[in-house]
């Protein structure tokens, strides 16, 4: 061993007492890109070379190269330091005194790609270069009919740089958020609810297509309103029987009643936002359809419950929607099925079902399941135990996402119409 320190040097001696020489980065280079060197045996050579290989570590800190695997260095006092240091303190962090992440890993990614754009835009120029002038131009710019981003995306990103630099405010780095007022309203909530037809007919076109599974990601979407992520993320052993403890001796007989074999089954899954467990019961076409995945991911001694049908493989990853990029060729899919579903309801001479279907996102479902359930009438804490969320956030949902309906405005004449028929009875007999 070396008897001096040379920084990230180190050596690695065998049974027989050989060393083997390596460049090992830091936490932090090994985040940025830097990669780890064999050095071989030879200290003297390898003391040479990590000293070279620091030399340029140091031109890196300074702005200056930059090898091609690891990412720009960030000047201190610039927009992209800014963003390095949230993502570093705040994406990355997590709760006191836990391993759980302070932001979801959903809400990070969103964040993220937000972020990328403010860096894109200023992140070379220090903090002082912002001022709301220059927002006012991004703003302008993102907002163009015809090179902008869209309102969805300029105002997630304008938001994105209000918070950042409340971030930068509370860490004394600057004074004013020259993002506090980009006078720009947030882009008004979707509204998109899938109608029946809809829904059978994109089912169908996913089976037609051999994507069982995109035809149940959408049932289960409808079925127990999870996200996206959650339900591709679903593992066989989160199919469970639903002991009679759990639910109320009359809930328990329907449900086995409607059971095949008598015995209530459901979906055991974690609320990303509650952090609860709770078992969500599924019966009828989406319990038999559920049961045939998992046969046949058993068949292909694959854990998960929704597979990526077309794309079977040997590796680990391979027959399923796994991680970021999963997630993605998932969309993609259910693109695919969305047009021909689309190219069906043509072919049949229904073009408002065709129109219907254009609009249509995965996402929409979870909206469709609480419309749904709120038209059947059911209170707000019912709906909760479904979807996952608390009660307040469940309220605030139903107000803010669920559209006026005509099975609403059936519903309310309904009521009126048997109230008023009642109060005219109970006049009459009281006469």
């Amino acid at each position: 061993m070396a008897t001096f320190r040379i920084p990230c040097l180190v050596g690695k001696p065998n049974k027989a007492g050989v060393t083997s020489w390596y460049w090992q980065p830091s936490a932090t280079l090994a985040k940025a890109g830097w990669k780890p060197i064999s050095l071989g045996k030879d200290e003297r050579a390898a003391i040479e070379t990590a000293r070279a290989r620091n030399q340029e570590v140091e031109q890196w800190k300074l702005g200056g190269i930059q090898p091609g695997e690891v990412r720009q260095r960030a000047i201190q006092g610039t927009l992209a330091h800014l963003i390095q240091r949230y993502e570093r303190e705040v994406l990355e962090g997590v709760r006191p005194g836990t391993k759980t992440p302070a932001i979801a890993a959903t809400t990070a990614r969103t964040y993220r790609v937000s972020l990328r754009r403010l860096g894109e835009w200023a992140g070379k120029y220090p903090l002082t270069y912002i001022t709301p002038a220059r927002v006012r131009a991004l703003r302008d710019g993102m907002m163009h009919p015809v090179t902008g981003l869209g309102h969805h995306a300029a105002h997630q990103t304008l938001k994105m740089g209000r918070t950042l630099f409340a971030f930068a405010i509370a860490n004394d780095l600057v004074e004013r958020n020259p993002f506090l007022n980009f006078k720009l309203s947030a882009p008004p909530p979707r509204d998109v609810i899938w109608s029946p037809p809809a829904r059978e007919m994109m089912v169908a076109a996913a089976a037609a297509a051999g994507m069982p599974s995109i035809a149940l990601a959408i049932q289960l979407g409808f079925a127990i309103g999870q996200r996206e992520a959650d339900i591709l993320g679903l593992t066989i052993a989160k199919y469970v029987v639903i002991p009679e403890h759990k639910m109320q001796p009359e809930d328990y007989t329907t449900l086995a009643r409607l059971a095949p074999d008598g015995i209530p089954r459901g979906i055991r899954i974690r609320q990303a936002k509650t952090k609860a467990w709770i078992e969500v019961p599924v019966t009828g076409s989406v319990r038999a359809q559920l049961e045939a995945n998992i046969a046949t991911a058993r068949a292909g001694s694959s854990t998960r419950i929704i597979l990526d049908d077309t794309r079977p493989g040997a590796n680990a990853h391979a027959g399923i929607y796994h991680g970021d990029a999963g997630q993605t060729r998932f969309q993609r899919d259910f693109a695919d099925v969305r047009e021909a579903a689309i190219a069906v309801a043509v072919k049949e001479g229904n073009p408002d079902l065709a129109g219907e279907l254009a609009t249509l996102q995965f996402r929409d479902l979870r909206r469709t399941c609480v419309v749904y359930l709120g038209e059947l009438g059911l209170d707000a804490h019912l709906i909760a135990a479904i979807t996952g969320h608390d009660i307040d956030e469940t309220q605030r949902i139903l107000k803010t996402y669920m559209p006026r309906t005509t099975g609403r405005a059936a519903r309310a004449i309904a009521l009126a119409s048997a109230r008023e028929e009642k109060a005219a009875a109970k006049k009459e007999q009281i006469a």
